[in-house]
């Protein structure tokens, strides 16, 4: 999927994680599991985010290659667990810990979930190497442009709606 697609994903997903709240905590919950849902594409210097962080993606790349381990439970579970040791650090409060973490999970996991209507799949159990795949949208196809990008903002005006 494109990044687009990837982000507003993410979005309706931490848009129904935060539930009807306050305005502010919708938007706010949508934009964090929006850009969380463009980390497991940290393996592809060619993507949104390893453009942004070339030397960082062209070593992930090397190292792992696209579509491995950061596309898996096992990535989205490290890369939550990091995210939440830092978060530690930066906010004593638990309130706003305990409102961040599921926010990256959810984005996280709702990238491998649209990955995986692609027909390339995503290693979900990784290591073990089999890629599971429902292969109804290719990544930047007329599908994903005027079916899937549509449909995710319209749920996104749904949801704040």
């Amino acid at each position: 999927m494109l990044w687009r697609t990837h982000f507003l994903g993410g979005a309706a997903a931490g848009l129904l994680l935060a539930g009807h709240t306050d305005l502010k905590t919708m938007a706010v919950s949508a934009g964090i599991a929006g850009v969380v849902a463009l980390l497991p594409d940290l393996d592809d210097p060619h993507s949104k985010l390893g453009r942004l962080v070339a030397p960082a993606s062209w070593a992930v790349k090397v190292t792992v290659g696209h579509r491995g381990p950061l596309h898996s439970f096992l990535g989205a579970g490290v890369m939550t667990l990091l995210a939440a040791f830092v978060l530690r650090f930066w906010y004593a409060h638990a309130y706003v810990y305990s409102h961040l973490v599921p926010l990256i999970m959810i984005g996280y996991l709702s990238h491998l979930v649209m990955d995986s209507l692609n027909p390339q799949g995503v290693p979900w159990l990784w290591p073990v190497k089999t890629h599971l795949r429902v292969p109804l949208v290719q990544t930047g196809g007329i599908l994903e442009r005027v079916v899937v990008m549509p449909i995710m903002l319209v749920l996104c005006g749904l949801l704040f709606w």
